[in-house]
């Protein structure tokens, strides 16, 4: 397959809390993986997904919700879960920050593998 990505994606595989506006409420999702411009997100029930989805979501212990908005250009349905891969339209850099301190702190094996392979 032919990879498109623009940055790679850190595998992380966390339980996370959401609020989406769309649902009018919390609800859980697992973070699949995560980069600065988008993420692979699964829930145990289908989205809305008329325009663009606007959610908020906790990672790790931090329980600073970070805010974005993000088109869905492809999903599926994988062992009764469905899977979304999520383009941000708009996250504050306050919140990519949040993001990238995660990666930064969580995922140090596979920052290592990826960018120092030798």
């Amino acid at each position: 397959m032919d990879e498109r990505r623009q940055l790679p994606r850190w595998e992380i595989k966390k339980e996370a809390k959401v609020w989406m506006s769309q649902t009018q409420g919390f609800s859980h999702c697992i973070i699949e993986d995560i980069h600065l411009k988008g993420m692979c997100v699964s829930f145990n029930r289908p989205l809305p997904q008329q325009g663009p989805v606007k959610m908020s979501f906790a990672i790790g212990d931090n329980f600073d919700l970070i805010k974005i908005e993000a088109q869905i250009p492809w999903s599926k349905v994988d062992q009764g879960r469905y899977v979304y891969g999520l383009s941000f339209n708009k996250i504050a850099d306050t919140d990519k920050d949040r993001i990238y301190q995660y990666i930064n702190t969580n995922c140090y094996d596979q920052i290592k593998n990826k960018w120092f392979q030798v």
